[in-house]
């Protein structure tokens, strides 16, 4: 082990002396600095918070993978061509452990920068926000909302597709039922999926006048001894960010009534397929509260309401309230969600810097894998592309309206690519740190096995195999 070790002491040595790293280097000490010192939000604590943590860590993230690229690239690629690789291949030391020894050493060198990084940052961050003069109302908001994990649950949602399906069908047997030709080209048929979906999620986004709108949310903890948060924002009038105003809502919970029952009681119901619950309601707020639409808000459901059921279940009720009488409306992701702490915001900082340092593990043995068997201009260009690929392969899949024939070949294409390449979004999890929504552990678990052991790991498997077998005689240097 001493020959590893002394390859990865050479190599983070040697790390330092490339120009384009310590370019980067720059870059990242300035993004560590620069940005937490400067961003200022919304002149809110949250704000400053969310834009802070969003901005440095994302930057911070691309800086260091486009290093690890870059410098696997370079390690691997110079010792070939400046004949170091002929004189240590005649020791007793095979490429395979060359190749680990890199890997290692370069891996390192980024784990060490991230780790300074992200340290540098969190503590910026909070001494900024501690200097700031914010009101105490202020700061328990952030501490409730920022500096914290929540997890989130969402409301039961209609099937798109199956119901898309079931009204186009519908319609269908109407227009026949008149006596119309139908068209049932595939082109036809996407429009009409189209406007079918488009009709399904209007009619589940809108909110009419003192019309109530119920919400139920499901697989909630039922010995949740913390209070929840209930997080939304609601639209008036049209879905966009201009125009919107002041508007009023109230919202309703449920609460479950369990009668205590007799021994008796609960054998004879423990075989019932469905256990229902008597309900009482109680408002969030004395009065409809007056809100800013277009803006996310959030209401505390105390714990000593006791508003899970023994099923897990929660139950909502809406009613928009508005002076002008105007639709409301909700988008899919802006919520009603239901949000439980369940861990602090150092924690859930640290689980963030660990996919992070995840996905550099990842680039670096890429880097690897790529600049053991090509040349440095080849290997740069071959990684970027597979990183490229990855994230047009999401793009392409997320698409729900394909118009056509090549948009349908284009998306399966994307489908395929997506067994084999790497999307670098997935690991964007600065977006979840900043919205102090929690870094599930089986997300890192998801990520580790998705990517690292089934796309990852057999490249790096290829990329020795063929290191090993590399004819270094062939390298000349002209």
């Amino acid at each position: 082990m001493n020959s590893f070790w002394a390859i990865v002491k050479l190599t983070f040595r040697n790390a330092f002396r490339s120009h384009i790293f310590q370019l980067l280097l720059l870059l990242l000490l300035l993004s560590v600095i620069i940005i937490p010192s400067t961003v200022s939000g919304d002149g809110t604590a949250g704000g400053f918070i969310r834009v802070s943590l969003l901005y440095s860590l994302s930057t911070v993230g691309s800086i260091l993978a486009l290093s690890s690229i870059w410098l696997g690239c370079h390690a691997m690629t110079q010792d070939i061509d400046n004949y170091q690789l002929h004189m240590v291949v005649t020791k007793p030391i095979s490429r395979i452990r060359i190749w680990l020894a890199k890997w290692m050493g370069i891996y390192l060198v980024h784990l060490i920068l991230l780790l300074v990084a992200s340290g540098a940052i969190y503590f910026i961050i909070l001494y900024k926000y501690n200097q700031q003069d914010f009101p105490p109302a202020e700061r328990e908001k952030i501490r409730n909302e920022v500096m914290v994990g929540r997890r989130g649950f969402w409301p039961k949602r209609v099937e798109l597709d199956k119901e898309s399906q079931n009204l186009v069908k519908a319609k269908i047997e109407r227009l026949r039922s008149r006596g119309q030709d139908v068209d049932t080209s595939p082109s036809a048929q996407d429009k009409m999926l189209k406007e079918a979906r488009i009709e399904i999620l209007s009619r589940e986004s809108e909110l009419e006048y003192n019309v109530p709108k119920e919400f139920e949310f499901t697989g909630l903890p039922t010995d949740l001894d913390k209070p929840l948060f209930l997080r939304y924002r609601p639209y008036v009038g049209k879905i966009a960010t201009e125009g919107q105003r002041m508007t009023r809502s109230l919202w309703v919970v449920a609460i479950p009534k369990i009668a205590e029952k007799s021994p008796a009681a609960k054998a004879a119901e423990a075989n019932a397929p469905q256990e229902r619950y008597a309900y009482t309601t109680q408002a969030l707020s004395e009065y409809p509260e007056q809100v800013m639409s277009g803006e996310f808000h959030e209401k505390i459901l105390p714990a000593s309401w006791k508003v899970i059921a023994p099923d897990g279940t929660v139950k909502l009720g809406y009613f928009n309230f508005d002076d002008m009488r105007e639709k409301q409306y909700f988008q899919p992701g802006d919520g009603p969600q239901l949000l439980i702490e369940v861990t602090g915001f150092f924690e859930n900082y640290l689980r963030s810097v660990a996919v992070v340092a995840l996905e550099l593990l990842i680039l670096c043995g890429l880097g690897c894998a790529f600049g053991g068997i090509l040349t440095l201009p080849t290997a740069i260009f071959v990684a970027i592309s597979y990183m490229l690929f990855g994230s047009v392969a999401v793009y392409m899949t997320s698409q729900e309206y394909l118009a056509g024939v090549s948009d349908h070949i284009g998306q399966l294409i994307a489908k395929l690519l997506l067994w084999i390449v790497i999307p670098l979004q997935a690991f964007e999890v600065s977006g979840l740190v900043a919205n102090g929504e929690v870094v599930e552990f089986s997300y890192f678990w998801a990520l580790f096995k998705s990517f690292f052991i089934y796309r990852a790991l057999p490249l790096f498997l290829l990329g020795m195999i063929l290191y090993r077998r590399r004819e270094l005689g062939l390298v000349i240097r002209k």
